[in-house]
């Protein structure tokens, strides 16, 4: 609070610190899959990185099949 935050906004920070390396490198440059936002991945990813990356292929294949 006393830096004019609220505690969504810092749970949400934290848990990109909580992503797989090579996710956190394809954040850094720009290359998420199409349709896949980094807000998505802020709030309550799984905690294993193996389920990070089927969560983003997943996501990915239903962003393709809604374009």
């Amino acid at each position: 609070r006393r830096e004019g935050t609220d505690s969504s906004y810092v749970a949400r920070h934290i848990n990109l610190t909580l992503l797989a390396p090579d996710i956190v490198a394809a954040i850094l440059d720009e290359e998420l899959p199409d349709g896949v936002r980094l807000h998505a991945l802020s709030i309550n990813p799984p905690a294993l990185w193996d389920s990070q990356r089927r969560w983003l292929v997943e996501e990915n294949a239903k962003n393709k099949s809604n374009s």
